[in-house]
Formats: structure tokens, sequence, C-alpha cells
């Protein structure tokens, strides 16, 4: 619990730290010169810098999702008053103190500013949507952050400020271009000043972080506040100015030297001193307080900016610290003053993370290869066992149809049709339930249930199936019961083959006007598989000889469909069959008995 706390300390200390001196630096600027409009306007951009901060501060402490959104809806509009006000600020600085912005312009500062506090408003009453697009609702903790994502009017505000920031960059950078500017040095260090900032919140923008801080611009705001103080007072910062930027120097975590000309050490930080061992460098040359460091420290030096990274090894050879050294300074155009910031970023925690996530990486693409190479052995064995298994199911089903078509023909051999006449009837079906939309495998199972429908009949006496000529009332009953005695037969397989013949077998003789039997089933009560097979059953009945009658004329078949259209068959199922008439037709023909008797 003790290290949660002091964990939380420290996130917060850069808030709190440069919020109390952005306060301070605006009032003790205001004290310096308030006579000057520029100074004035520069107080107040201090005064609000440290609004934000303390907003953002307050944002970070609060436990509550509508507290947090409340204040990080608060620091839109003191965003936007931000670049706003140094906009004015560059104004005034450039065409001196005797006028202000035109009023055109401060409506162009004003209203966006407005439009902010409206949108803030309105987030914190509850329409979030002005300013944010999504927000996360999830219960938060203090010192979390507000998960959320920007609103077109969000974006198009951070925009706005972003070109009124520039804006007075751009102006500065034309004054000190001037030949005629009279305070040349002083804009090229406000222009730093400006750039920082933003800067800083590009590389805050694209998510690069500072180690150990989860607000960059804590630290941007202060650093380029300073610059602006600096270049207002022309290095001359006495008396209250001089304990403000004491202050925020001594507080920022990473060690910060100003060099001159000659790089020397004009002033540093407490980071800076702990960070060389000695008690004060100011005077001291840079280079030959850098000489015991990797070459690169001294190499970065020779240039106006530039970046490097070194680390720092102890004596046992093992990684102590890791730096991020940045170097700036002022134009090469500026002859009137030299100086150099030298900043050192500690990327200890960041480099360490980063080597413990490529030893977690080797170590993971490790164990992923084993697993690839095991799992690749495990689909080929699968592989082959599905094949197998493929092979088996399909001589099954093979083995299974055998049998069915067997059996049909055992059951027709002693019964008045003959052994093409399941064919048919299977042919028929496949025909029908095709185009009456069935997939292949339902069509497939159909087709090879079908000649199954009279298996009921092996249990009918041979005087009733053989007879030439009508049945009697009793003789049709049990005839009749050949439909239970298929079903019986069938029914005790789970496969889905046998499954689909044992149904054919018990309703192909239902009608859809549910006049049929055994039970009488009527319209989509009988399953679709036994009223295709029972119109195939008829139809093929009608138009082939039996022995106890001749075959019908087409055209008096084709009557009768029509007839019994709704009333014994289904009606989609009679229109279909006119529709494939010709390929019904067709294998008729093909599967003729006479055909039969010819090859016996």
């Amino acid at each position: 619990m003790s290290g949660f706390i002091s964990s939380i300390v420290i996130r917060i200390i850069p808030h709190a730290v440069s919020a109390a001196f952005l306060l301070g630096i605006a009032v003790a600027v205001m004290m310096s010169g308030s006579n000057r409009r520029e100074v004035r306007i520069f107080s107040a951009i201090a005064g609000l810098e440290a609004s934000w901060m303390g907003a953002s501060l307050l944002e970070i402490a609060s436990s509550s999702i509508d507290w947090k959104l409340a204040w990080d809806a608060a620091q839109w509009p003191l965003v936007m008053a931000i670049a706003a006000a140094y906009t004015a600020f560059t104004y005034t600085y450039v065409r001196g103190s005797a006028k202000g912005p035109r009023p055109a312009m401060l409506a162009g500062l004003c209203i966006p500013v407005l439009v902010a506090v409206a949108a803030a408003a309105s987030a914190v009453t509850g329409f979030e949507t002005l300013l944010y697009a999504s927000v996360d609702r999830l219960p938060g903790l203090p010192f979390a952050a507000l998960g959320h994502s920007a609103s077109p009017l969000a974006v198009v505000l951070g925009v706005y400020g972003i070109l009124l920031s520039a804006l007075a960059i751009l102006a500065m950078g034309r004054y000190f271009a001037s030949k005629t500017a009279e305070r040349r040095k002083g804009s090229m260090i406000i222009a730093i000043g400006l750039v920082i900032p933003l800067l800083g919140a590009g590389i805050d923008a694209i998510g690069i972080g500072i180690q150990g801080l989860d607000e960059p611009m804590a630290l941007w705001f202060p650093v380029g506040a300073l610059c602006c103080v600096y270049g207002l007072f022309s290095q001359r910062l006495f008396g209250s100015v001089t304990v403000a930027r004491r202050a925020v120097m001594d507080t920022l975590m990473d060690p910060v030297f100003v060099l001159d000309k000659a790089d020397e050490v004009v002033d540093c930080n407490a980071a800076a001193r702990t960070l060389l061992g000695v008690g004060n460098p100011v005077g001291e040359s840079a280079r030959q307080l850098f000489a015991a460091w990797p070459s690169a420290v001294n190499a970065a030096l020779g240039f106006p900016e530039a970046e490097t990274e070194v680390d720092l090894p102890d004596h046992d050879g093992i990684l102590r610290r890791s730096y991020r050294i940045t170097v700036a300074s002022n134009s090469a155009k500026d002859k009137t003053a030299d100086w150099k910031l030298l900043v050192f970023s500690d990327m200890t925690g960041q480099k360490s993370d980063t080597r413990n996530l490529a030893a977690s990486n080797e170590e993971l693409e490790f164990w992923v290869r084993q697993r690839t190479t095991a799992l690749r052995q495990e689909v080929a064995q699968r592989t082959v066992a599905e094949e197998r298994l493929i092979e088996l199911n399909d001589e099954m089903a093979k083995t299974q149809r055998e049998i069915l078509w067997t059996l049909s023909e055992v059951v027709e051999s002693r019964s008045r049709e003959t052994a093409y006449h399941v064919v048919r009837v299977g042919e028929y079906a496949k025909i029908l339930s095709r185009a009456y939309g069935l997939s292949a495998e339902e069509v497939e199972i159909i087709t090879t249930a079908a000649p199954m429908h009279d298996v009921g009949k092996i249990a009918i006496p041979d005087a009733i199936l053989s007879k030439p000529g009508l049945l009697t009332a009793e003789e049709r009953e049990v005839m009749k019961h050949h439909t239970v005695v298929g079903r019986e037969i069938l029914g005790s397989s789970d496969r889905p083959l046998l499954r689909a013949a044992s149904v054919i077998a018990f309703e192909h003789h239902e009608r859809w006007d549910g006049k049929g039997y055994p039970l009488g089933k009527a319209g989509l009560e009988i399953s679709l598989s036994g009223r295709i097979v029972s119109l195939c059953d008829v139809f093929d009945a009608l138009y082939n000889k039996r022995v106890y009658k001749d075959a019908w004329p087409l055209e008096k078949v084709l009557d009768l469909f029509r007839a019994e259209s709704g009333a014994a068959f289904e009606p989609r199922l009679v229109d279909i069959l006119f529709e494939c008439l010709d390929d019904i037709l067709e294998i008729s023909r093909k599967f003729a008995d006479e055909a039969e008797l010819a090859t016996l």
C-alpha cells in the first residue's frame, strides 16, 4: 500500500509543482513589469496555464467519472484561451504596447473560446457528445486517466488552437527576421518558448511519453513559459522572477543545463547537479564536465540542434542509467546573444522495459515455434485420420445404399410392381427435391431413401401382394399396414439415411387434404420427403402397366394431377412436376419395364 501511495505522490508532483510555478510566475511577471501590455498579457497566459495544470491535476485525482469528465471538459476553454492569449501577446510584442489587437482579430480570438466554454458547459450538464465522440463509463479510480475520444467539434477546436499557436510563432519569427526589429534577441527566445508547448503537444499526441511523467504538458508549459519570461526581460531576471525560475528548474525531474556560446554552464537545476555529483557546476566548461562520458555527449555539443542517446555503465559493466540528450540553441542569425540548452531525459526505465519486452518476445516466439511445429504435426495426423474417416464413411454410405436397393428389389419382386418401379421413384424424387430447392445433401438422402417407401410390404401376405384384381376392403386394410411395418423396420436406426427412409415409408400414403393414411396428416404436417415420394409413387403407378391395370395415357395422368392438386398432393409439387415433365418422362423411358424384361 505504501508503494502505491508513493507512486501516486510521484505522479502528481510534476503537475502540482508546475501549477504552483506557473501561478507564481504570473504574479512575479505582473509585479516586475505591469506597465507593459505584453507583460500583462503574458501574466494572464501563465495564469491560464496554471489553471489548466490545476484542472488536469483535479481530473487525475478524481475518482468519479462525472468529475473526471467535468475537469477534462474545463480544460478545453483554458486551452483555447491560452492559444488566443499567445496570439494577442505576439501581436502586442511585435507592434509595441501602444495598441492592442484590432476588433476583427479579437473576434477571431474570442469566439472559439466562447464556443469551447459552451461545449464544456454542455459536457458538464450531460451533453458530452459536443466534445466527446465516446466516453469510457467504467468505474474510475483516483489517478486513472479518463478514457474518451474527441468529437468533430473538439478536433476543430484543437486544430484551430494549433493554428493560432502556429500564427503566433510565425509572427514572432517574421519579427525576428526583420532588420528593423528592436527586440530581436527577445523575440528569438520567445519564439522558442512558443514552440516548446506546441512541440510538446505534438509529441504527446503521437504517443511519445516521458519516463515517469503521465502528462508531458506538465513539463512543456513551464519550460515554454520560462523561455518567454527570459525573452521578455532579455536575460535580466531579477527578484521574484528569479525565485520562480529557480523553483521550476529545481523541480524538473530531468537535468537541464544552460550554456553560453563558449559551452560554459551559466545555470542548471538540482537534477543536473545530482547527475554530475558536484556542488555547483556554474562557470565550468560543459566539455570538461562530460569528458568522461561517452563521446556522443561532446559530439552533440558541437551542433546548435542535436539529439542523441547514451548508456552509462557502472564499474562492473552493468548498465546503470540511460539518457536521451537534447541540445537546443538560439538561431545562428542572432548575433546579439548565444545560448544553448542541454537537457537529459532519463530513459532507463523505458529501455529496461524494452529489453524485458524483447526477452519476453524472444521466449514467446520460441514457444510459439514449438507449439506451431506440434500443431502442424497434429494437423497432419488429423488430416490423415479425417481422410481415412471420409473413405470409411463413403464406403459405409455406399454399402447402405446397396443394402437398401437390394432390399427394395427383394420387396418389389414379390409385389405387383416391378423392380424398376423403385428406381424410377428414386430418380423422380431427385428431380422434384432438387427443383424444390433442397440442398445437395438433402437431395441425395431423399433419392437414396425413396426406393424404400414400400419396404413394409415384406410383411404383407403373397396372396394380397400378387392378387391380379382389385383388393377387397379387408385386404386393403391389411395392405395399408405396410406403412407402419416400414417405419418399424427402418425406424430403429440413428442413421440419417435410414431415418429418412423410415419417415418416407410411414407417410408416403398421406394426402395433402388429410384423407390419407395411416394417421390422416394434412398439409405441412406431412414431411416434405413423404409428400415428394407420394407424388412420385402415384405418377409411376398410373403411367406404367401393372398386373392389375394397364398404363394410363399421359394426358389422363396429368389431368388427374391437375384435379388432385391441393387435394392429394401439395400444389407446389404438382407445379414442379409439370415444369420438370420432360425430365420425368426421360427417366420413365430410361428405366422402362420392357428394358428390364429384355435383360432377363
